[in-house]
């Protein structure tokens, strides 16, 4: 009697977790729509608090459609936790990964009770379907580890693998346990009620866990958003300086201004102005090289940190850039926008602001002998400007 008091409290204390969880999940779901896989994980838990419930309350008379409609909640909360994760991985819609593995598990699990079936392989076939799950879901989690290396991925793995391992354990015990020998026993494997505790501890381990890769990035998401310019996609001023505190000599620092853009702004309207700054970007990011760093500092002006350059190099790289921007053509509604770059060139001092002064200053003077040039803050010093 101990032992069905004890099991039926943790399939009571499984429901009552995975519920509350729901609610969390759905609650954290209409605050942030925009991650996918988290609605998704809220209905896997409600399917598994309704599972957990009904099996709570069945008995060894309960009618065939409710122990197959029991069992078949839970497998189907884990397949689709296994398709929320993939969701939250890719952000595809792949409804089939929690529709397929619980249709074949119902017609399985609904044969072999028709056939009547021992209850000990009843067992094995449901936690089976759990194991299998469960080690997908493991599997897709850490898979995409590489794309996104966000460390809370390892534990909520980690609580997935645990499950898997403890179904696998429970197979094992129950294709060795004899049946029960009277029909009105509801609970008789030894290990139910250890696998119900850990199943339980796992539950709030990966929900917690996937909340936590949520969270982590959204974090992410928000970092980069405060460090990139929304226009053109490129590094802004503040990430740019952040960068710049760790630049170390040979370096140079390229300003780039693009000539008359208020004419620009005046001809083809701020839509056309926007498309310009884009293509400029786009631009900037092929000439540069893959070491280099281009953001944008302020409004029509970019600066560029050439890494591992002394100066005659830098100045080559300046020129080939102010060259290609000076060749590139817009199409804005149908109506050709040409542009033409400014450039001011200063070698690194060590000091990342200090520099950048100097390049603005060759950048000035620059417009002012015409503009579409390179000049550099070295020519400044020996001129006395």
């Amino acid at each position: 009697m101990s032992m069905s008091v004890d099991v039926l409290t943790l399939y009571l204390l499984n429901f009552v977790v995975a519920f509350v969880m729901a609610g969390i999940y759905f609650f954290s779901w209409s605050h942030h729509r925009d991650v996918p896989g988290v609605r998704g994980w809220a209905i896997a838990l409600a399917l598994g608090a309704l599972g957990s419930l009904e099996l709570s309350l069945r008995t060894s008379s309960s009618p065939l459609p409710l122990v197959i409609m029991a069992n078949s909640l839970v497998v189907a909360a884990y397949a689709t936790v296994w398709m929320s994760v993939r969701r939250f991985n890719t952000g595809e819609r792949v409804l089939n990964y929690a529709v397929i593995p619980t249709v074949l598990f119902c017609v399985i699990f609904t044969i072999a009770l028709v056939n009547g079936t021992d209850v000990n392989v009843r067992v094995a076939l449901c936690s089976l379907a759990i194991a299998i799950l469960s080690l997908l879901a493991g599997w897709e989690v850490l898979r995409a580890r590489i794309s996104e290396p966000l460390i809370s991925r390892i534990p909520t793995a980690l609580a997935l693998f645990i499950m898997c391992v403890a179904m696998m354990v429970r197979i094992v015990f129950s294709l060795l346990e004899e049946p029960p020998q009277e029909p009105t026993t509801p609970f008789y494997d030894p290990t139910q009620g250890i696998t119900l505790l850990i199943n339980t501890i796992c539950v709030v381990a990966m929900t917690l866990g996937f909340l936590m890769m949520t969270h982590e990035r959204l974090r992410h998401h928000f970092e980069s958003l405060a460090k990139t310019d929304e226009l053109t996609a490129l590094p802004n001023r503040r990430f740019l300086l952040d960068e710049g505190k760790r630049l170390r000599d040979p370096a140079c620092v390229l300003m780039i201004d693009l000539d008359h853009f208020s004419e620009v702004n005046r001809t083809f309207g701020h839509a056309g102005g926007d498309r310009a700054l884009v293509a400029f970007a786009n631009l900037a990011r092929r000439e540069l090289r893959p070491s280099d760093l281009v953001a944008r500092y302020g409004g029509e002006e970019f600066c560029a940190l050439l890494r591992d350059v002394d100066e005659p190099e830098a100045r080559r790289i300046a020129e080939r850039l102010r060259a290609r921007i000076a060749e590139l053509s817009i199409d804005v509604d149908g109506h050709p926008l040409r542009i033409t770059a400014s450039i001011g060139l200063a070698k690194f001092d060590g000091d990342v602001e200090s520099t950048i002064r100097k390049a603005d200053a060759a950048l000035y003077r620059a417009k002012a002998l015409g503009r579409n040039q390179v000049q550099s803050a070295k020519d400044l010093s020996s001129t006395g400007a």
